[in-house]
Order: C-alpha cells, then structure tokens, then sequence
C-alpha cells in the first residue's frame, strides 16, 4: 500500500506501524484527513505519542472495557454497597453514550454532550458533577498510558439556572422547631443536628457507644440501605476510616440523651425495637415534616377556606424542606460558630478530606463576613 492514498471520497489516508500486538501480529494505526497537510500534522502528533512512551495499540480497546476495569477495582475496594450501585449506574450510562469509541477516541465534546442534557433534563447540580468525577476518574486512568492528555478535564460547563435550594444549616427559629416539638421522630433529629451523625450511624447506634459522662458517642458502625425495600445491613465499619471516630457531644445533648428510655440496646430503633429500614425513615420524616408544617408553616389561602371544612385537612407546605443531612450541616455550622478549628471539626464530622470541611467554613466566612458589614451599615446609617 502506498504510503499516502487517497480515497474515492476525496479524503486521504495513512498506516502508522505501532508494533506488534500480544498475538505477535503486526499492528497499524490508519489515519485519515481532508488534505496531505492535515495528515501530516496527524502523523507527526502519533508519533509524538509513541515518542513518548504512550501504547498506542491499547489505545485501541474499547472505552467499554476500561470502564469495566475501573468498576472492578471499585468493586473490591472499601465502599458501601450503594456507593458501588451508583458508580455502577454512571458507568453504564457512559458505556452506553461512549458505545463503540475507543479509549483514545474519546474527546471532550463526547463527554460534554452527556452532561448538558444531563442538566437540560433538570437533574441536580451535584448529581451531573457525580458522572463528571466518574468519567474522568475512568479517563485518568489511561493517561499517560495510552493517552496524553484527560478530555474530562477540558470541560467547561455553565451553570444551570435550576439548582434548587442548596444544602443549608439551620436558623436559629428552625433549631428551636426541632426542640419544642414532641415527635417519634424528633429524638433522632435532635441527635443528628447536635452531633453530626449520619442517618446510618444513627440507626446503629448502641448505648454501649454513647457515654454522658465523658460526653461522648463512638461512631464505629453503620448501617446500609442499599436498594429501595431491602433489608438494611449493619456493617462494623463506615463508610470510611475517617468515619470512624469519637464525637464531642455538647451538654444540651447530654441532657436530652439522659431523658430517653432505654427499652433495647439501639438508641434509635423502630417501634418494635429493631434497625430502621428505609421505608420506615421516608415514613417518619413525612410525619414530623407535617407536623412542623402545622404548627410553624403559614396556612395559605387554600388551606384557610379547607379548613371551614369539618375534618382534617392536608395542609399546603410552607415550612423548609427540611432534611437529616440539613441537621448534619447545621452540627458543622454550629462547631464554626463555636471557634472549631477546622481539623477538629473535619474529625469530629468524619469528613474523608478536611477539604469538604474547609468549604463549609469558606462559605461560613463569606456569610459572617457579609453581616459584618450590614451591622457597619446599619450603624453608620443610625449615626448619620
């Protein structure tokens, strides 16, 4: 074959000799361009690569199989079950979106074209930064191994309009909410909101872990929901060593803690003294968020003509949508606002990375910073 040759569709073609495979065969890169110019840069840039160490003919595999591989390695390492459902959800949409493409065909536009109906379809800002993390670990993988460079990490998003309301602390008013009022479910609330555990580590939580004296609790299991309607599974580890930890409990929560009955040896456990399961939280938390609602949700127009009504009447939602992890983040705010440092506080929430911490106490800052200057302002304005 001739070394350059032009094709009946007018583009022209070439073979780069790679080497010769595991099979002992011989083994050619064909590559194609509009004009001799451009397959000549083409075939400088191939040459570059082998220059540089890069295998070529394992950039040949397909994106499939080192998604695969990737997903092994996930399989066996540390992480809970439904950590390893989700990554293995992300790499099946990948494999589905990449079908076909070699591991060094993939270039950034594929990947960006994903994600921008991902967030064209309205799902959550975290959630398109979950399968952008996934495809690029993938990628990193290959780099400098069969490929120069991570296409992910030349991607370049603009932020969707539709975000929601991000994950927050607590006020103060809503604190208060949590602590007047009397639910089944307001023990659990108070715990996580003034200690920082997790809806797993709460529900395998034991007496034996929790020392008011000392003032303390001990988080050294969890619990796993996997999938919808399955039988949690108690672990004796969580979800990372960083999650293993002994929690500084404040006095308020002593007290609290002191007033509970003790019928079993969970601290939190359903009404008939076993692990919570997954439906049994959803089923919960609904009931206290309409009980909130109630008695601290502004009745709307609706809800007043429903209530000339006789009966009882659903009430429209006014209140926050409150969650556990909200309780979660209203225990680091609180450490901030206490002076935590923030090693301390990263410890204390069993954060993996004192990064996560810091970016929560960056955002406090912003926050506190900005009251600063409205109490400046509002003097000034007093004095003026």
């Amino acid at each position: 074959m001739a070394r350059n040759k032009k094709r009946k569709d007018g583009r022209y073609m070439t073979q780069i000799y790679l080497g010769r495979g595991d099979d002992g065969k011989k083994k050619f890169k064909s590559v194609y361009a509009a004009s001799l110019a451009e397959l000549k840069d083409k075939e400088t840039e191939i040459r570059h690569q082998l220059g540089k160490g890069l295998d070529l003919i394992a950039s040949r595999d397909s994106f499939a199989r080192w998604a695969d591989d990737w997903m092994n390695l996930r399989t066996v390492s540390n992480i809970s079950e439904r950590q390893k459902a989700n990554y293995q959800h992300a790499v099946d949409v990948w494999k589905e979106e990449l079908n076909g493409l070699e591991i060094g065909e993939v270039r950034p536009d594929d990947i960006e074209r994903l994600l921008v109906r991902l967030q064209q379809s309205g799902k959550a800002p975290r959630t398109v930064n979950f399968y952008r993390a996934t495809i690029r670990s993938i990628l990193q993988r290959a780099v400098g191994r069969v490929i120069s460079y991570n296409p992910a990490d030349r991607i370049e998003l603009v932020k969707s309009s539709n975000q929601g309301e991000k994950r927050r602390a607590l006020t103060a008013e809503e604190q208060g909410w949590i602590l007047n009022t009397p639910h089944r479910a307001q023990p659990a609330a108070v715990i996580m909101m003034l200690s920082g555990l997790r809806r797993g580590e709460l529900a395998a939580l034991t007496w034996n872990d929790v020392d008011l004296i000392a003032h303390t609790i001990t988080v050294n299991k969890t619990v796993e929901y996997k999938m919808k309607g399955s039988v949690p599974e108690l672990r004796d580890f969580p979800k990372s060593d960083s999650s293993r930890r002994v929690v500084d409990i404040p006095k308020m929560l002593v007290n609290f803690m002191a007033q509970m009955p003790r019928t079993g040896f969970l601290v939190y456990p359903d009404t008939r003294g076993r692990i919570m399961t997954a439906s049994a939280w959803g089923a919960l938390w609904s009931s206290y968020m309409r009980v909130l609602n109630e008695k601290y949700g502004i009745r709307t127009l609706a809800d007043l003509e429903r209530m000339k009504q006789p009966g009882r009447h659903k009430l429209d939602m006014t209140i926050p949508p409150i969650t556990m992890h909200w309780l979660r983040h209203t225990f680091c705010t609180l450490m901030y606002l206490a002076g935590v440092d923030v090693v301390q506080a990263s410890a204390q929430m069993g954060h993996a990375d004192v990064s996560t911490t810091l970016r929560i106490y960056t955002h406090l800052d912003a926050q506190h910073k900005r009251k600063s200057v409205e109490k400046l302002d509002a003097y000034l304005a007093g004095q003026s």
